[in-house]
This record gives C-alpha cells, sequence and structure tokens, in this order.
C-alpha cells in the first residue's frame, strides 16, 4: 500500500476544516498517511491533536495559492500527494481508491467519476476536473512547483504536468465506489468561482481576506487558539446510497 500525504489549504473556514479533517479521521486505509494543514490566517491558531494530523499556523498570509500549495507540498513527507481541499468531503474508501488507481510511478491523477454536490444535493456523478487531484512529489519537483499564481492556478500546474509526462491517469471507479465530493455553492465563499486577476481590482487573495474580515466583524469568525471538533454536517454515505437507489 503506498503511503499519501493529503494536503489541505485554508483560511478562516473552520466549520468546514472540520468536516475535511473528519473525512480523513474516517478512512478505513491501513497504509501509511497523513493530513497536513497549513492555515496562513493570523487571526486563528487551530488546534487538534492527532499522531497522523499536522497543522501548521502561520502569522502571514501568502501573496498567493501558489506560493501556499509549495511550502503545503514541501510540508509532506511522501511520494503521493492527494489535494484534500477543505471545502470538499472524502468517504471513508477514498484513500483506498487512491491506493487502488495511482500506483507508484504515477504523475498524475484524475477523477473521472465523483460526485458533484451543488446546495446540499448531489447533482450528478461526473467528472469532476482538477478537484481533489493525486500527484506525485516528483513531478511537482520537476517542473518547479506550483505556479505563483491564484485563480487558475490548480489549471496551469495540471498543463505544465501533461506537458513534462505521459503518467496520466483517469480513474472511473463504479457509482457505487465513488469517493469524493466536490461540493459548489451554499457554504463556501469559493475560489473557482472567482475568475482570474485583473489589474482593475483586488487579487483573490485579498478579496478573500475581506470577505472573511467583514464576516469576524459580524461575529462568525472566531478567532484566537481554537479547539477543532472534526465532524460532518451532512451524511455524505448516506445522501450517496439515496441517490444510487432513485437513479
Amino acid at each position: 500500500m503506498i503511503p499519501i500525504s493529503c494536503k489541505c489549504i485554508t483560511y478562516g473556514r473552520v466549520d468546514l476544516l472540520e468536516e475535511s479533517i473528519f473525512s480523513f479521521l474516517i478512512q478505513n486505509y491501513d497504509g501509511n498517511s497523513e493530513l497536513i494543514i497549513i492555515n496562513d490566517y493570523p487571526l486563528q491558531k487551530l488546534i487538534f491533536d492527532h499522531p497522523k494530523i499536522k497543522i501548521i499556523n502561520l502569522d502571514k498570509t501568502f501573496e498567493t495559492i501558489g506560493d501556499k500549495e509549495n511550502f503545503a507540498v514541501s510540508q509532506c513527507s511522501y511520494n503521493t500527494i492527494a489535494v484534500w481541499d477543505d471545502d470538499d468531503i472524502a468517504l471513508s474508501n477514498h484513500l483506498s481508491n487512491i491506493n487502488k488507481y495511482f500506483v507508484d510511478d504515477s504523475d498524475l491523477l484524475h477523477w473521472q467519476r465523483g460526485v458533484a454536490f451543488n446546495n446540499k444535493k448531489i447533482s450528478a456523478i461526473t467528472s469532476l476536473g482538477n478537484s481533489g487531484i493525486v500527484y506525485s512529489k516528483k513531478i511537482w519537483e520537476k517542473i518547479g512547483g506550483h505556479p505563483k499564481e491564484n485563480a487558475g492556478y490548480d489549471m496551469t500546474f495540471v498543463i505544465k504536468i501533461k506537458e513534462n509526462s505521459n503518467k496520466i491517469i483517469l480513474a472511473s471507479p463504479p457509482d457505487n465506489e465513488v469517493s469524493w465530493f466536490y461540493y459548489w455553492a451554499y457554504r463556501s465563499y469559493h475560489m473557482s468561482g472567482l475568475g482570474a486577476d485583473t489589474p482593475d481590482r483586488p487579487n483573490v487573495i485579498q478579496r478573500h481576506s475581506e470577505h472573511i474580515e467583514q464576516l469576524r466583524q459580524q461575529g462568525k469568525i472566531p478567532t484566537g487558539d481554537i479547539l477543532l471538533k472534526p465532524k460532518w454536517n451532512l451524511e455524505y454515505d448516506k445522501l450517496l446510497n439515496k441517490f444510487l437507489e432513485e437513479k
């Protein structure tokens, strides 16, 4: 079984992060794994004690998402890097699926079958684009890491991998074995919907920081030392089972 580093970057989204951590804790995977969480919201110190989970709290926000991603990967122990976004959900078989489809000499895995989750409802079992991708630390090093970009950085990164490797896997689990929920709308400030940075407006980092500050001033964002309490807000496995039964 391959060792897997799950890489999670976060900023001011405690409730979402708690669901993401819970998704890691329920994995049925017997191989080595870790969850690396990078928090660069200076007003929060996130705390959770677990031997497989490492939280790095920083007192300065990265200038780009690419810089933050590169720091996160540098903290990962293993060659297999699984994107573990704080606003998406993994079912208990997700690491087992990665082990099944991502062989040791692979450089990139794309999920051709996963759950598109929109406004608390499953809209489709479909290709998930760049959500939840898995890649090798080796190819990350070869291409010089993530580009120092914000919105669209993931697309640039994947294109560079494809230009430098033919070891690309398109994974298509059966519907009843899909394991990644791509969460859209309802609960998160979604960077994918913000568009690319342009000279006529603040960049994505600035806009997101301003949004979080507004929520903090409204009393909706906690600050200081925060003891995380991992949980799911919905029973995602049961929602998937019900969706498949009604297809």
